[in-house]
């Protein structure tokens, strides 16, 4: 459970993030809008992710343990330090990566950084309905289905629903001794 490691996002991961985004593949999957993005919009996004202090959100580059090579990013928003509740915002990797435990072992990192460093009670994601691969990953991981959201999200041509998922606090002991985390 070491092939990836984390690290802050760092100017010249915009390319790689720009590039990810052209991939319409991995865009239909995943919440939210498809759209062109410039590489110079990417490049500012980048630079307010480093530059300002967000304190509700966390932005991690992807990187295979051996090397500081951005893979893919992940996120963790609508951080709440007052009722200790945050959102997995996702996780977008090379699709190289794919089929390779790369979203297993992101998934496990986040909860790790959410209930240990965070000390977070409560952590939600979210997965297009559709989305098999991402919701078995999940539910792998330990996270549990709370219910299905009707038409959540306009995507690929129509209104599509979404698994709401979370895993707790007291899941989260018997994911950490699971694991090994």
């Amino acid at each position: 459970m070491n092939q990836i490691k984390f690290r802050p996002l760092r100017m010249e991961d915009a390319w790689f993030i720009n590039n990810l985004r052209q991939q319409e593949d991995v865009e239909r999957m995943i919440g939210g809008v498809i759209r062109p993005v410039s590489y110079e919009r990417d490049l500012k996004w980048v630079e307010d992710l480093i530059m300002k202090d967000h304190q509700h959100m966390i932005y991690f580059a992807i990187t295979p343990g051996s090397s500081d090579d951005i893979i893919g990013y992940t996120s963790i928003s609508e951080i709440d330090y007052r009722n200790g509740t945050c959102f997995w915002s996702g996780i977008k990797v090379d699709p190289g990566q794919a089929g390779r435990g790369v979203g297993t072992e992101v998934a496990l990192k986040v909860l790790k950084y959410v209930f240990e460093e965070l000390r977070m009670v409560r952590c939600k994601a979210e997965c297009l309905e559709n989305h098999q691969a991402a919701l078995n990953m999940m539910l792998k991981v330990g996270y549990r289905q709370e219910g299905l959201m009707r038409k959540t999200v306009y995507k690929n041509g129509a209104h599509n629903n979404q698994w709401l998922l979370s895993v707790i606090s007291s899941e989260y002991e018997e994911i950490r001794s699971k694991f090994s985390l």
